[in-house]
Formats: C-alpha cells, structure tokens, sequence
C-alpha cells in the first residue's frame, strides 16, 4: 500500500505536520533563560516553543472554538512524531541530495506564482474567466499550419490563405465543407472541424477569446497560435447549468450485431421500473456496469462540457426535470441506458468560485499578461539599474542568433545592469541567450533587443522571487512545509511504506504471529437465483437439484425472456448477508423473501469452515497493518536516539480548564 508523494503531502499538510525543523528551535536552557515564550516538548537537544506549535495547529484546526485538552494532547502527539521523523531526515543529509532540491525547486516555482502576479490584471481576468464560465460556446474551426520559427514568406503565404478561405465563409460559403476541403487539423477527417460545446478554459487563451467574443453564426478574423493560423466559426452559444449527477442501467453491446438483441434486454429493464420495480434492486440484477452496479448505479458529477461523455448521455441527462425522474433507454456507441437523475447543483456564485478561477488564472497561459506589469512594478521596487547596458556588447552577437545557434562565449566581466547591489555581467547575458535563444525571422538587431529585454525581465523576476521568503512570511513557512513534507515522504517511503511492500519475509513473519487477527468465520458458498414467477422458479430450482451448471440453467429460463432468471453467486461470512439471515446455515435449497416481485431461493453448495485467510487474499490489509507496525518500532528507536520530554505544565496553559 505505497502512498503517492501528493497524497501524502497533503495527509502531511491536514495534520499540520510540515514545519522546518530548524525554525523556532532552540536548546532546552537558552530557551527558558531568555523567556520569550515557553517550550512544550523538547526532542534531543532541541526544544518546540508554544508560538510554532500554536500556529500549526490554529492553520489546521477546523473551527475557531477553545482547543480542548484532548484537541492538544492528540495533536502534541502527532507532533512529535513529525519532529522526530524530519530530525532524522536531516540528520542524514537527505535535504543535500541532489534529487530533493530539484524537486523542491519546482514546488517553489509553482509556489512563487501568484507573488509574481499584478493582482489588478488577475482580478480582471477572473472576473472575465467566471463571466465566461456562465456560458458554453459550441464552434468548429479551420487550420492552416504555420510554425513558430516560419519563414516571413511562409507566414505571410498561410495568412493570405486563410484570409481568402474566410472571404469565401462571409460570402455564404458552407464552413463546414469549406473545413473539410482546407483545414490541416487532423481531427478534420473525422469531425470536419465541429469542437462541440465548450467553455472557459478548455481552449488555449486566444483561441477561446476568439469563441467567446466571435457573434453566433460568424466568423472571426484569423487567430495565431504556436499550431499557426485559426478560423474559428461560433455555431451557439447557451447559458452553462448547473453540475448534475445520475445512476444508470447499462446493457452492453459489442458490435452492431448485438445492438437489438441488448435492446430488447433494456426495454425489458425498462418496462419493469414502469411496473414499478424499485431502482436499486433493478440496478443490481441487471445492470452490466460492474462498477456502479452494487451502490444503485451512481455516477460521479459532470455538465455538458465535460469531455469524454457521450452527447447524447450528457443530453438526456439534463433533460431529465426532477431528482428521481428516469429516462427511456438511450443509446451511446457501447451501451445502451437508462439515466435516473440524482442530484442537479446550481451555478456557483462568482464569491464562491472565485478562488478556484483565480488558481486557474494562475496556471493558465493567460497569466503572462500581467508579466509586464510585474516587471514594471518590481523594477522600480527593486531598483534596476543600466549601467553599460546593451550597447557595449551587441557588437559581440553575430547572425548565429537568428538560427538558434549562438555559442555561449566568456565575457569580458562589462556589468550591463545593477539590481539593488547584484550586478549582471555579459556573461549572465551570454549564458541566458545559449539557453533562450530561438530562430528568429527579424533582423539581427531586433533579435539582439528582444533577447535583451526578455534577459532583463527574467533577471528581475528571478532576483524578486529569490527574496520572497523575506519579503512574505506566510511564502516562507509554506516553503518550510514543503520542504519538510518531501523529505518526510522519502523517509517514510523507505522506512515504512515501501520497505513493508519489499520485505515480503518480514511481512510473512509479522503475518504469522498475528494470525488471530486475520481469522475468516464460518463462510457459505450460495448461488442466488431471482425469478420473474412462481412456474420459472420452480424450473429453475428442479435443474439446480438436478445438479445442471448455471450457464444451462439460464439458456433454458431465459429462452422466451432475457429476464427471466438471474443469478448472483457470492461467498460469504455467517452473518454479514443481510439476504441470508434465517436461511438454515448447511448445503441444500433454502426460499428467501419475496422482493421486488421477484421469487428467489438460494442454493448453498459448500460450507467452508473457521480457517486463517490466505496472506496473498488479504495482502492489503496485512501491508497495512506491517506498516503500522513498522512505523510505531521505528517512532520508538527515534525516542532513543532524540529523548523527549513534554512539558505538561506549559501544554496545560494552551487549553481552557
């Protein structure tokens, strides 16, 4: 049972288990004598003070009342175990391996986001993101290829293209056939350029600023991207809905051979919930969705965006007008349907959506647009400086730049600029345009200023993050949190969670000594058989003492009516089956209750008796356990090696008596 690094990070996160180490740790007696603020527990030579432990558990406390004295107790608890596990993850430098600060580096990146965000233009483009959430955008577009790096002749060749292309659209041309003649999207073949419904954030920036602000049944003006030139034709537009959740029925066909027999199968279904059969026990017996059948069919929620839900599924779905309505069968490419409506959610409110779409904002290409304005701000803040600029060394950039191919060369140590006291050699600038360098169509003197500018914001940006820790405290502890919860992963990972996966000898002993608590009671091997009536019952009970197998037993019942007879063999522990309470526990035929207008009976064919369950059958929960194990044994040698001492008296003045 190995836990993924982002889930345990997060289970690290929600127990407030991921502070530095380091920070707000002093020895034991400094501590005390200098008095600012008291120790609780002290761990080896380092003492907790009340002011750290407070702040994590307030961050991670779900409500604002009094802690409890059982709230501190348990969360000291868990404390001190985090304190112990990072102490020892420093102790063996495992914060110097080379993989860790890559990895954090990237966290960091991330992190250091938003604080390199304008929050002005980032409230504009929430604001824009949640004005387009309320609608969805139905488009088809037309592509004509033009790379990045093209040539000007090429450039200005696919846009003249796509120009005349357009000119035939606005003139009553078919979009349509005018897309499947032209476009070099790929996926023409196929969709003849149709994208469906879509909404904010499904497309890349421009594309989806040309859907949205394109009017219904015209067409916009060429659009670039890094694919090259875009028409985008807007088919519809509709107000969004809400979110809506559904449990179905599904009967599978394999190739249109099946299709009407599986049709008379789900009209059968079908027909029984107009009789009134009640939907889970109907989802049960008959439907072939073997994930969703045993909890009444229920789906996860999705809307009519989401990708890789049939149309027609998504359709009938929202046609459905109430919670508890079903629909007729329905047919998708695979299966055939019956939709019951669940649950429908209305619109979030802009309040209530706003910090998801300001994530998205964060994370989308659409964030560069506040670069600029970053750069402007932290330029003045930091105070940039030309000093030799670039003019002392556009002489040394020759043509290679344009094809991509400029070699790094030593500088001469000329500083072109200043932030704050740091300066920036050509040499800096040398080594940022090796790395950054791309072909360029321009002349050379403009490739040489765009790549200078670009140097110059990076160079600000870069210098601005590298200080965001003493500029921001919350960015600091959440970087301590970061930092601490990697490195308490791999030591996890290797001392608990991976190491119980590969030490299948220690896990077979521990297995072994424990084996009372992995005992199987008195289990029954049952075949449960639900008939449409009294007659098909009493059939298919005379083959079962006839000894037939069930397969024969189906063919026969179920010759005139798919429904007929079905069957669900299980194996089960004495008293964990609700279906089976009263029935005489030994081989034989045994009746049930009548359910569902259905009669059923239960053949037992074997008794399998108290017996130790196999460690292979019961691998997840014997991993589990041995993990555990292995981490209170661990926890216990960390006490010997870092001894702790809690400090009652100063925990008791964290709660109120």
């Amino acid at each position: 049972m190995k836990i993924t690094k982002t889930l345990a990070s997060i289970a690290l996160l929600l127990l407030g288990c991921c502070v530095n180490a380091q920070v707000g740790t002093l020895s034991v007696s400094s501590a005390i004598e200098k008095g600012v603020s008291f120790p609780l527990f002290s761990f080896g030579d380092e003492v907790v003070m009340n002011d750290e432990f407070m702040r994590i558990f307030s961050k991670n406390k779900n409500d604002k009342s009094a802690p409890t004295k059982q709230e501190i107790y348990e969360y000291v608890d868990l404390y001190v175990k985090f304190k112990l596990k990072v102490k020892e993850a420093y102790a063996l430098k495992m914060d110097t391996v080379p993989s860790f600060k890559q990895e954090l580096a990237g966290y960091r990146k991330q992190l250091a986001q938003p604080y390199l965000t304008d929050k002005t233009v980032t409230e504009r483009l929430v604001k824009e993101a949640y004005s387009r959430s309320q609608m969805e955008v139905s488009a088809a577009h037309l592509l004509i290829n033009c790379a990045a790096d093209a040539k000007p002749s090429d450039s200005l060749s696919a846009y003249e293209k796509i120009i005349g292309l357009r000119k035939r659209v606005v003139k009553g041309e078919s979009f349509e056939a005018i897309a499947s003649l032209y476009s070099e999207d790929p996926s023409v073949k196929t969709n003849k350029g149709d994208l469906g419904y879509f909404t904010v954030f499904q497309m890349i920036y421009p594309f989806e600023k040309a859907a949205f602000t394109t009017p219904v049944g015209e067409v916009s003006q060429p659009i670039r991207t890094r694919f090259g030139y875009h028409l985008v034709y807007v088919k519809d537009k509709r107000k969004t809905q809400g979110d809506v959740k559904v449990a179905h029925i599904a009967i599978q066909f394999n190739n249109p051979t099946q299709i009407d027999s599986t049709k008379e199968r789900i009209d059968a279904v079908y027909a029984k919930l107009q009789a009134g059969a009640d939907w889970n026990t109907t989802v049960e017996e008959f439907s072939e969705d073997f994930n969703t059948n045993s909890i009444g069919g229920e789906l996860g929620w999705f809307n009519r965006t989401t990708p890789n839900i049939p149309a027609e599924f998504k359709n009938t779905a929202y046609e459905l007008q109430n919670d508890g309505d079903y629909s007729m069968p329905v047919k998708t490419k695979f299966r055939w349907h019956i939709l019951k409506r669940i649950e429908i959610k209305d619109k979030l409110s802009f309040d209530d959506s706003k910090d998801f779409l300001r994530r998205k904002v964060e994370r989308d290409s659409r964030s560069e647009l506040n670069k600029d304005v970053v750069v402007a701000r932290i330029i003045k803040e930091n105070n940039y400086q030309e000093v030799a600029g670039l003019d002392s060394v556009s002489k040394e950039i020759d043509a290679s730049l344009l094809k991509g191919q400029f070699k790094k060369k030593k500088g001469k140590g000329i500083v072109l600029c200043k932030i704050g006291d740091r300066a920036y050699t050509d040499d800096y600038f040398y080594a940022y345009i090796a790395t950054n360098q791309a072909r360029s169509n321009k002349t050379l003197s403009s490739a040489i200023a765009d790549i200078y500018e670009s140097f110059v914001k990076q160079i600000n940006l870069d210098f601005e993050e590298g200080q965001l820790e003493d500029k921001y405290e919350e960015f600091k502890y959440t970087m301590q949190e970061y930092r601490d919860g990697i490195l308490l992963f791999e030591l996890m990972d290797k001392e608990v969670w991976s190491k119980a996966v590969k030490d299948t000898a220690g896990l077979e002993s521990f297995y072994s000594k424990n084996k009372a608590q992995y005992m199987w009671k008195e289990r029954a091997v049952a075949t449960v058989y639900s008939c449409s009536d009294t007659k098909t019952a009493k059939r298919a009970k005379k083959l079962v003492k006839k000894g037939k197998p069930t397969s024969m037993i189906l063919d026969k019942c179920n010759a005139k009516d798919a429904l007929s007879v079905s069957v669900n063999k299980k194996t089960i522990e004495k008293g964990t089956d609700k279906q089976l309470e009263g029935v005489q526990w030994a081989v034989g035929i045994s009746e049930l209750p009548f359910e569902n207008s259905r009669i059923k009976f239960v053949e037992i064919s074997e008794i399998l008796p108290v017996s130790v369950k196999v460690l292979k059958e019961n691998m997840g929960q014997a991993t589990s356990d041995y993990q555990d194990y292995l981490e209170a044994t661990w926890i216990e040698a960390l006490k010997k090696s870092y001894p702790v001492e809690i400090y009652e008296e100063n925990i008791n003045r964290l709660y109120s008596h």
